[in-house]
C-alpha cells in the first residue's frame, strides 16, 4: 500500500529512466560533465526564447529580476528537486545568478550558469556515486535501531557540507538496502545431474570466478529432520566447484522428488527440486539422471545480490546523467527559463519535439520497435506492428551494436545515449536502416545485420476504442446495454485528416447505437488533453449547439468557439467519468457538457485544473528570421498564450471541473493537479456565453440529489470503497509522517499487515458470486464487424481462468469506479425515464 516516493525520481531522472539488468557492474569512475558549447548557437536560441516569453507568454512579465530568480530555481530543482546532491555551499555560489541571470542571457549571451551548475552537479553526483558503492563493498549494515529516514527532502534544507550530505546517502542507501531485504528470495543454486559411483546420485555445481556467490552458505552435511544425513557436499580444491551426493534408487521419478534439508538444531535450510530438461529413451543409470537439472533453495538471504543489484542501480544512475550530452542539458536549462513563467510552457529540443508531435498525432515513421538501455547495449524491449517484426529476424531482447543509414557505413552505437540512437534509427517513410544486432538467443560474439524499410507506426493502442456490457434484466425486458467509450487523449494527424478523434469516436458511437445501447459512458480519466479542436468538435457529438468553450488572450480580447455540427450524434443519456489526471482539452469537453447539463459527471473531486493554451513555435524561423546563426536544429518552444474559460464564464484553471458525484479516490489524497506545480496561474471569470441559459437542457440537475443520495447508500456498503477509503487514511498518516523505519523487525510487521490485508481482499473479491454479464470490446479494427464477440467469460479459479499474459485471473485489477459509474448509469436511465420528455431528436 505505501506509496514510497523514491529520492531517485526527480524532475531530470524521470527523463532518464532506463531498466536496469542484473550484470555485473564495475564501479563508477569519475565522470565529466558535457562542456559548453564554442559556437553563438546557444546564446542565440537563448535570446530568441526570452524574447518570445517575453512577449508571448500570456502573463507578458519582462525577464528581469523576478524571472531570473524563478529560472534559477527550477533549475536547481530540474537536477536536484529532492536536494541530495548540492551543498548549501553549492547553493550560498549560484546565488550570484538570482538577480542578474537575464543579463546574462540577453545582454552578455552569457549561457556560463548552465554549465557551472550542471559541472558541480556531476561532481557531486561522482562523489554520492563513489561513496555510495564503497558502502556497499565494504560495509555490514544493521537495521536493529529505531531511526527513521525522511523520504523526500524538497522542503528540507541542503546538507549544509560533505559530511552531512554523506550522513544522508548513507541512510537513503540503508533505507533501499532494507527495502531489497525486504523482498529478497532465498538462495538458489542450479546443477547438472549425474550419475555418481557407489550408485549415488550427484549434483555438480560450477561457479566460475567472478560469480558473487560462493559454497560458504552450503552445510558440509545435507541433514534430514531427524538430524540423519542422506548427502554430503564436496568442495573440488580450488571451491569453483561443488559436488552434492544422495542416494539414488533408478526406479525413482526424480521430478516427483522434494528433499528438505535442516541444520543439526532442526532449522530448515532448504530443499533440493528436480527439472527435466531433455527427453530420454535409454534405461541405463547415467543416461536418465542426465535428463535433470537440481535447484537447491537455501533459506538464507541473498545479499550478494542485494549488493549486486544496488550497485547496479547507482553506477547505471551515474551513466544516464553522463549520457546527458551538451543539446540535452541545455535544453534542461532552457526549459528551466520557460518554466519560470508558468508550468506548460516548455522549450523542446528537436528530438524531444518530436517525442511531442508523435504523441499528437499517434504515428511515427521508423521501424516499431520500442527500445530501452541495458548498460551499454541498446535492447529491443518491444515491437509493435511495423517492419521489426514483420521482418521476422528481429526479436525482443535483442541488442542492437551499429546502426547504418542507407549506402553508409554502419555507426558503433555502443554506450551511446538511447535518445540519440532512437533518432538514427528513426527516419522519412520508404527510407532504409541496417540495424547490426547481438540475437538474444546467441553467443556475444555473433553479430547479425538486419535491413529494414522504415514505414508509419500506428500506436494503436492510444487510439479510441469502446466496450459494451451487457447486464442481465430482472424484468421481462431485454438486457439493458451501456456503452463505455476509453479515451486517452484528443488526436490528430495533419498528415492523415482522416486520422483524428472525432471520427474515431463517431465510429465507436454508431456502432454503440447499431447495439441499441441504454447509456453511454464517456472515460475521460487520464486523457491529458491534446487538440483543442477535436475537444470543440467531439463536444458537438453530444450536445451540438452553443459555446463550447471561451478564451481570453494577453490583451482581454474574448474569443468563442461554438460546436460545428447542426445535431447530436447521440442524445441519450451520457456520464462522463473523469479523474484528477484529466487535463485541458478533457475538461474543456467535460465543462461544456455540464454547463448545458447535457452530461452527468462522476470521478475524483475535481480534474486536473490546467486551463492555458499553449502554441508551437519553430525557432528556426525566428532565428532565420533575426539571421541569427545555429549550427544544429534548434527545436521549438511550447509557450502559454492564453487562458481556457467555460461556457458558463469560469476558467478551467486550477479548480477543474467538479464532478457531480464523487467517488472515494486515494489521487484526491495526494498532492496532484495544477494547483501543486510551481507558477500555476490563477482561476478568474469572464461573463458567461451568449444564449447559455435558453441552451441549458437541464438534463442533470432534476435528477441530481437522487442519484447522489442513491450512489451515496450504495458506498456505505460497498466493500472496494471501503477499502479505498482505508487506503486513503493510510496514505493520509504516511504522508503525515513523512518517514520510514529503519528498523527491520517492524517494516516486516508492516509487511505482513500489508499482505494479510492483501490476501483478506483477494479472498473476499474471490468469494463473490461473479457476474453474469457479457463484455465486448469495440476498436477501431472490429468496429464493422458483422457480429461482436463476447469477451471470454472469466471465473473465479486462476487455474481455469488464467490471464492472456500467463497471471492469475484474480490479479486482475479491480476497477470499482467504473463498476459503480454503470450502476449510477442505470439509475440515471430509469429516473430520466420517469422525467418529462426531454430529447430534442426523436
Amino acid at each position: 500500500m505505501r506509496r514510497r516516493l523514491s529520492l531517485l525520481t526527480s524532475p531530470l531522472l524521470l527523463a532518464l529512466v532506463f531498466t536496469l539488468q542484473s550484470t555485473q557492474a564495475a564501479l563508477p569512475s569519475e565522470q565529466k560533465a558535457p562542456l559548453a558549447s564554442t559556437d553563438s548557437t546557444d546564446a542565440n536560441i537563448a535570446q530568441i526564447e526570452a524574447e518570445m516569453l517575453q512577449t508571448w507568454q500570456y502573463s507578458q512579465h519582462p525577464f528581469d529580476q523576478e524571472i531570473s530568480g524563478r529560472f534559477l530555481d527550477r533549475y536547481l530543482e530540474t537536477l536536484d528537486y529532492s536536494h541530495i546532491y548540492f551543498l548549501q555551499s553549492d547553493i550560498n555560489e549560484f546565488e550570484t545568478y538570482r538577480t542578474n541571470l537575464h543579463v546574462l542571457t540577453m545582454q552578455d549571451h552569457d549561457m556560463s550558469p548552465c554549465w557551472v551548475i550542471f559541472s558541480r552537479f556531476m561532481q557531486r553526483a561522482n562523489e554520492r556515486i563513489n561513496y555510495v558503492t564503497n558502502l556497499l563493498a565494504t560495509t555490514k549494515f544493521d537495521f536493529g535501531g529505531h531511526d527513521r529516514f525522511i523520504i523526500n527532502r524538497h522542503t528540507l534544507p541542503y546538507a549544509k557540507d560533505l559530511n552531512e550530505a554523506k550522513e544522508f546517502w548513507r541512510q537513503e542507501l540503508r533505507c533501499e538496502y532494507l527495502d531489497q531485504l525486504l523482498v529478497a528470495q532465498g538462495i538458489e543454486f542450479t546443477g547438472k545431474v549425474n550419475y555418481v559411483p557407489k550408485g549415488d546420485l550427484g549434483i555438480v555445481i560450477s561457479r566460475d570466478k567472478v560469480h558473487p556467490l560462493d559454497f560458504e552458505y552450503f552445510p558440509t552435511k545435507i541433514l534430514g529432520k531427524n538430524g540423519h544425513a542422506f548427502g554430503s557436499v564436496e568442495l573440488n580444491p580450488n571451491g569453483s566447484n561443488a559436488t552434492i551426493r544422495m542416494p539414488w534408487r533408478q526406479s525413482t521419478d526424480l521430478s516427483k522428488v522434494t528433499n528438505t534439508f535442516f541444520s543439526a538444531s532442526g532449522v530448515k535450510l532448504g530443499d533440493i527440486h528436480f527439472h527435466h530438461v531433455a527427453a530420454g529413451t535409454s534405461t541405463n543409470q547415467a543416461a536418465l539422471t542426465t535428463n535433470y537439472t537440481a535447484v537447491i533453495h537455501l533459506e538464507e538471504t541473498n545479499l550478494a545480490a542485494i549488493n549486486k543489484t544496488l550497485t547496479n542501480h547507482y553506477v547505471q544512475m551515474l551513466d544516464n546523467y553522463k549520457d546527458l550530452e551538451h543539446d540535452r542539458v541545455f535544453e534542461l536549462y532552457m526549459n528551466a527559463l520557460a518554466r519560470a513563467y508558468d508550468p506548460h510552457s516548455d522549450y523542446m529540443g528537436h528530438l524531444e519535439a518530436e517525442n511531442f508531435a508523435i504523441q499528437m498525432k499517434l504515428s511515427l515513421f521508423g521501424i516499431g520497435a520500442v527500445l530501452e538501455k541495458d548498460r551499454n547495449y541498446c535492447k529491443i524491449r518491444d515491437l509493435k506492428e511495423g517492419p521489426a517484426k514483420r521482418s521476422g529476424q528481429i526479436k525482443e531482447d535483442d541488442r542492437i551494436v551499429a546502426v547504418a543509414q542507407s549506402n553508409a557505413e554502419p555507426v558503433d552505437v555502443v554506450g551511446m545515449p538511447l535518445d540519440k540512437i532512437v533518432e538514427m534509427i528513426r527516419g522519412p517513410k520508404g527510407t532504409q536502416v541496417t540495424l547490426t544486432i547481438i540475437p538474444v538467443d546467441a553467443a556475444e560474439t555473433v553479430r547479425k545485420e538486419v535491413t529494414l524499410i522504415r514505414d508509419e507506426i500506428k500506436l494503436e493502442d492510444q487510439a479510441a476504442k469502446a466496450m459494451l456490457y451487457e447486464l442481465p434484466s430482472t424484468t421481462n425486458r431485454p438486457p439493458f446495454k451501456l456503452g463505455v467509450i476509453d479515451l486517452k487523449s484528443f488526436y490528430a494527424d495533419n498528415d492523415h485528416p482522416e486520422v483524428n478523434t472525432t471520427s474515431d469516436v463517431t465510429r465507436l458511437i454508431n456502432r454503440l447505437k447499431q447495439e441499441k445501447v441504454d447509456g453511454i459512458i464517456l472515460d475521460l480519466r487520464g486523457n491529458g488533453g491534446g487538440y483543442l479542436e477535436e475537444a470543440i468538435k467531439l463536444t458537438g457529438l453530444f450536445n451540438p449547439k452553443g459555446p463550447v468553450v471561451q478564451t481570453r488572450d494577453p490583451n482581454g480580447a474574448i474569443f468563442s468557439d461554438p460546436s460545428p455540427e447542426p445535431e447530436p450524434l447521440y442524445d441519450g443519456p451520457l456520464v462522463v467519468l473523469t479523474s484528477v489526471f484529466s487535463a485541458s482539452a478533457s475538461e474543456i469537453l467535460a465543462g461544456a457538457l455540464q454547463d448545458y447539463g447535457r452530461a452527468l459527471m462522476v470521478g475524483d473531486h475535481s480534474t486536473f485544473g490546467k486551463g492555458t493554451v499553449q502554441t508551437m513555435q519553430y525557432l528556426t524561423n525566428w532565428l532565420d528570421l533575426k539571421r541569427m546563426d545555429y549550427s544544429y536544429d534548434p527545436g521549438e518552444l511550447k509557450v502559454t498564450i492564453k487562458k481556457f474559460y467555460r461556457a458558463g464564464g469560469v476558467s478551467t484553471q486550477l479548480q477543474g471541473v467538479l464532478s457531480d458525484i464523487e467517488l472515494p479516490s486515494i489521487d484526491d489524497a495526494a498532492d496532484v493537479g495544477e494547483r501543486s506545480l510551481p507558477n500555476a496561474m490563477p482561476c478568474d471569470k469572464v461573463t458567461s456565453a451568449n444564449h447559455l441559459e435558453e441552451l441549458q437542457l437541464n438534463r442533470v440537475k432534476p435528477y441530481l440529489a437522487e442519484l447522489q443520495a442513491r450512489s451515496r447508500q450504495r458506498l456505505e456498503k460497498d466493500k472496494d470503497f471501503n477499502y479505498i477509503r482505508e487506503d486513503i487514511e493510510i496514505f493520509r498518516k504516511e504522508q503525515a509522517d513523512k518517514s520510514l523505519s529503519l528498523n527491520e523487525t517492524e517494516r516486516v510487521a508492516e509487511q505482513k499487515t500489508e499482505t494479510a490485508r492483501a490476501e483478506a481482499r483477494k479472498k473476499d473479491r474471490l468469494s463473490r458470486k461473479k457476474s453474469n454479464e457479457k463484455i465486448y470490446e469495440i476498436t477501431l479494427k472490429n468496429v464493422d464487424a458483422a457480429q461482436l464477440q463476447p469477451l471470454p467469460v472469466k471465473t473465479n479459479n486462476p487455474k481455469l481462468d488464467p490471464n492472456a499474459d500467463g497471471t492469475p485471473a484474480e490479479d486482475l485489477i479491480v476497477d470499482p469506479t467504473l463498476e459503480e459509474t454503470k450502476r449510477i448509469l442505470l439509475d440515471y436511465i430509469e429516473l430520466l425515464k420517469k422525467g418529462p420528455a426531454i430529447s430534442r431528436v426523436p
